[in-house]
């Protein structure tokens, strides 16, 4: 061991700077490669680090980037028709596509992407410590003295509460490696120097993810206050001291101005699009004193491993906090330290206040959230508070202190008591006993343990007596005290206690309280390296071990043999526009993975109106996402859906046994299939495509009534009904209003297990109770279809989100049950007269309302009359990309109106037959226009709203800069000078 660090000591003396910043960037990437290989991921396993909504969002969109780049079709970045039925890319771009670790997944072909990922997460866990440690050696002397704090608080910052927690969120990393950037030229802005650099990195954050760039713009205003504080303590009247202080704020605020002004050319698009998309969201804030959680409780956020990472998405959840034992005693240390001024100290005080309100108070929480509660991953700004702690924790650790006797009684009381306090809570995520397999263990070799034990610290011990200096009445009370606790360890040892979350938390903080001085031993340094780099990978390893991690292998083979499908449709589809639905996905953002045009979508970004519209049809919407589950010719027709892709049943089964196979669920069935998807125009061993000749382009002629329609929530099949009249001219008022899908009665009803609580025809009310709750309840409704159409089951709104039940016809369970926030509709039949159908709830709750549950009969050849009259009015596509489409329509009828499927925003501009015309936002969600009798070209241009102020506004603020530089640099006159 001497003989190792001995080199090491003379290259770390002869290259400090370089051999410190390696340090920093490794250790944090060895932890967590670790951490990995004991959870067994990716490259130490099959299981990819791709979990939650890295699996299901974000490779798809590094997928569509892949393909826009490398296929040259940009378009693809500015509007999308792979996202849902389409929308603005602007919001997605900036808060997923802008990193520039995108480039791995860019130029590694998909069967490598586990690959992919595994390296965009472990080289920016690097970048993050290699990023603090430049914080520290430029801005606190961190080579100047006390090398060992840089690499060790910078791991502590890399491998911080929220960063290990939220690390399937890989697209907040970014605003975690700028922010130490920004910060060390902020301090060199506010000492007077010069703000280039601040503005140029602050730009650079804010370019590269808004999102977290606009929670760190808020920290970064409260550290300048900070930082600057000082000034406020010299000399002068008060009015002196304020102009002292406000001085160096106000010229950072300038070159603030001009950071953002420099990331406009993303930010004001951004802006646009997040009004469109996330404004219909937004209930409001209303201020409040209400708590939102125990303030006590964040205690337990200190703790090794405390993360509930199966409650992350109810909330509100807990701040993630957690920066080791090292780096928590240096923060407290700051306030007590004699060196460091009472202002700073108070200042810093305030700092942690407003965390500390923001934390607890619902109003100041979602400032920090751009006024919104987050769905899911609560307290996305608390990584900053571990940045602020850490950066106070090494200035006051690097001045030198020891706690002193008083300091450390006071201190162990706080811990016992915290400790007390968290064993008596109720936390999930805690656990008030050590692994049970480690309790087993230690019972089972017990005398072994013992006696080990027993020679180890017999060898220390003597080797302290024999070595040390310290006086005999402190050898013997360390000695007594060291046997004491070692006896104490062991006993909890076999009570299963002392490798609990708790009593590691509680032994970390002891060690360091009693470890810190102002001078330590290299051997006490190692310890606390050894230590820290222990608790902060345990943490890691408990926050991260309990989510699922996606097999690499399927996400391979779903990705390579779907994008064969979609790649030939493409190239043989004959319309230059169509949507491709389908009864499986790997994932409800497929279609941007393998760049087709499809109709699911998930991203925070996607337009509430599209949303909304997919629930009035009674379709899946909701939760930030859209899927094509429940089609009816109808909205085939309506969206353009020319391809339905199926997998073969017989054909997955046999998959399934084999390694790395992908086994899809199917979440829909599509019974009239084969009545209206004609043609067949692929199909290999696992997939086949049909097409439907008679969907709608793109656009369609109409009339007012139907532009004009307004729908009602949870009232699907009316909502149908009114389209399809609206189109023959029909309002809901007349008496020659018709209706398309009619509904029925079922012609039995059978129970078990189940009595009827309320039963009500007239209004539709059905309530129903098991009778014996240790068995499930079923419900069978019963009917005969007299003709060949098709049949639908409308949901009761009482089902509405709910879980723990199942619905099957003939014995065949109904996929369509994903989380939904609407009534949907069910296909249940088609082309079965005479057969009886067998409709089956069954459910494992107590009481079920299934009222206004109803059967409808859709006429399918009046449907289709309808149908073909207007398709006679579409928009023949004679040019297609994702901003720029031309066609021609002739207008043959009395239509008024040119419905369109794609949804409304102010960035679509469309001139007909060469003149613009005033766009409208029909249905509340669809783009239209209005169209005259006769021959026409349409055309359809999209621009991204604010994108040119955008760019005009980066363009100035990179003019003012450069001008700024120039000044700042230009060398002064020769004194000679004429």
């Amino acid at each position: 061991m001497v003989s190792l660090s001995k080199p090491i000591l003379r290259l770390l003396d002869k290259h400090p700077k370089k051999v410190i910043y390696f340090l920093s960037a490794f250790f944090p990437m060895l932890i967590m490669l670790i951490v990995w290989a004991i959870i067994g991921l990716y490259p130490f396993g099959s299981r990819s680090l791709m979990s939650v909504d890295f699996g299901q969002q974000y490779i798809s969109f590094f997928g569509l980037l892949k393909n826009s780049v490398l296929s040259g079709d940009f378009s693809n970045l500015s509007y999308s028709f792979t996202q849902s039925l389409g929308g603005p890319m602007a919001g997605l771009v900036g808060y997923y596509l802008l990193s520039p670790f995108n480039l791995i997944f860019i130029i590694t072909p998909f069967q490598y992407y586990g690959l992919a990922v595994f390296l965009i997460i472990w080289l920016r866990y690097g970048a993050i410590g290699l990023a603090f440690a430049f914080l520290l050696i430029k801005r606190y002397k961190g080579l100047s003295s006390k090398k060992y704090l840089v690499p060790l608080l910078s791991t502590a910052y890399a491998l911080s509460g929220m960063l290990v927690a939220y690390q399937m969120n890989v697209i907040f990393y970014d605003a975690m490696i700028m922010l130490p950037i920004v910060i060390a030229y902020l301090e060199e802005l506010l000492d007077g120097g010069q703000g280039i650099k601040y503005s140029i990195f602050l730009g650079m954050m804010l370019f590269f993810q808004f999102y977290m760039g606009y929670m760190s713009s808020i920290f970064i205003a409260l550290y300048a206050c900070f930082y600057v504080s000082p000034k406020l303590s010299v000399d002068g009247s008060f009015k002196i001291k304020i102009l002292n202080y406000f001085h160096p704020l106000i010229r950072a605020l300038g070159y603030s101005i001009i950071g953002g002004g420099l990331a406009s050319v993303s930010l004001l698009p951004i802006l646009s699009s997040l009004l469109e998309s996330r404004g219909g969201y937004n209930p409001g804030m209303t201020f409040s004193l209400d708590l939102m959680i125990k303030p006590l409780d964040i205690l337990s956020k200190l703790t090794i491993g405390g993360f509930d990472s199966g409650a992350w998405v109810t909330g509100p959840n807990l701040p993630n906090i957690y920066i080791g034992a090292f780096g928590f005693v240096g923060f407290i240390i700051y306030f007590l330290c004699k060196k460091i001024s009472s202002i700073k100290k108070w200042s810093a005080g305030v700092v942690t206040f407003v965390f500390f309100i923001s934390f607890v108070n619902e109003f100041v929480n979602k400032i920090w959230h751009m006024g919104q509660m987050p769905l899911g991953f609560f307290y996305r700004f608390s990584w900053l508070f571990s940045f602020f702690m850490l950066v106070l924790a090494f200035q006051a650790l690097k001045e030198g202190m020891e706690i002193s006797k008083k300091g450390k009684v006071i201190s162990l009381i706080l811990l016992v008591a915290a400790c007390s306090y968290l064993s008596n809570a109720t936390f999930d995520y805690i656990k008030q006993l050590q692994p049970e397999p480690l309790t087993l263990i230690i019972s089972g070799h017990l005398q072994l343990i013992v006696l080990f034990t027993i020679i180890n610290a017999s060898i220390i011990l003597y080797l302290y007596w024999k070595l040390s200096k310290d006086n005999l009445e402190k050898k013997i009370t360390r000695v007594i005290l060291t046997s004491v606790l070692i006896l104490i360890s062991v006993i909890l040892a076999v009570k299963g206690f002392l490798f609990s979350q708790i009593c590691l938390t509680l032994f970390t903080y002891v060690f360091v309280i009693f470890s810190i001085k102002p001078k330590m031993s290299k051997a006490v340094v190692i310890l606390l390296y050894g230590m820290t780099f222990f608790e902060l990978g345990y943490n890691a390893y408990l926050a991260q071990v309990g989510f699922y991690y996606n097999e690499i292998d399927q996400f391979v083979d779903a990705t390579t043999s779907v994008k064969r499908v979609t790649d030939y449709v493409k190239k043989h589809a004959d319309n230059k526009f169509y949507r491709m639905a389908s009864t499986f996905a790997y994932s409800r953002t497929s279609p941007s993975l393998l760049t087709y045009p499809g109709l699911e979508n998930f991203s925070s970004t996607l337009e509430k109106s599209t949303i909304d519209h997919f629930s009035y049809m009674g379709n899946i919407g909701g939760y930030f996402s859209t899927i094509y589950a429940n089609g009816t010719p109808l909205t085939d027709a309506l969206y353009g859906v020319r391809y339905y892709m199926d997998f073969k049943d017989g054909v997955d089964k046999q998959k399934e046994s084999q390694s790395g196979k992908m086994k899809f669920t199917r979440y829909t069935n599509r019974y009239d299939m084969g009545r209206y998807f004609t043609k067949k125009v692929y199909e290999d061993e696992r997939y086949i495509v049909r097409e439907n000749p008679n969907s709608f382009s793109i656009a369609y002629g109409t009339n007012n009534l139907v532009g004009d329609l307004k729908f009602n929530r949870d009232d699907a099949i009316n909502n149908q009904n009114r389209i399809l009249n609206a189109m023959q001219g029909v309002s809901v008022e007349s008496p020659d209003y018709v209706d398309y899908f009619t509904p029925l009665g079922f012609n039995d009803i059978e129970v078990e297990n189940v009595e009827v609580i309320k039963e009500n025809k007239d209004s539709g009310e059905y309530v129903y109770k098991r009778k014996d709750n240790t068995k499930e309840g079923v419900i069978r409704y019963k009917f005969t279809p007299q003709t060949d159409n098709t049949y639908y089951l409308f949901s009761p709104q009482t089902l509405t989100g709910k879980s723990g039940y199942t619905v099957s016809v003939n014995g065949d369970l109904i996929s369509n049950l994903i989380v939904f926030s609407q009534r949907q509709i069910w296909q249940i039949t088609d082309r079965t007269s005479q057969k009886e159908s067998v409709i089956e709830f069954r459910f494992q709750f107590d009481d079920i309302d299934l009222s206004h549950l109803v059967l409808y009969r859709a006429d399918v050849e009046k449907i289709k009359e309808v149908l073909d009259s207007r398709k006679n009015q579409e928009l023949n596509v004679e040019q297609f990309s994702n901003t720029h489409l031309i066609g021609k329509v002739n207008i043959t009828d009395e239509s008024t109106v040119m419905m369109t499927s794609i949804p409304y925003n102010e960035g679509w501009k469309i001139e007909v037959d060469g003149k613009p015309v005033e766009t409208k936002k029909s249905w509340d969600s669809f783009l239209s226009f209005p169209i005259s009798r006769g021959k026409h070209k349409v055309e359809f241009f999209f621009k991204q709203k604010w994108s040119t102020i955008g760019l005009g506004a980066s363009v100035l603020s990179l003019i003012t800069l450069f001008t700024i530089w120039k000044k700042e640099n230009r060398p002064e006159s020769h004194p000679l000078a004429s």
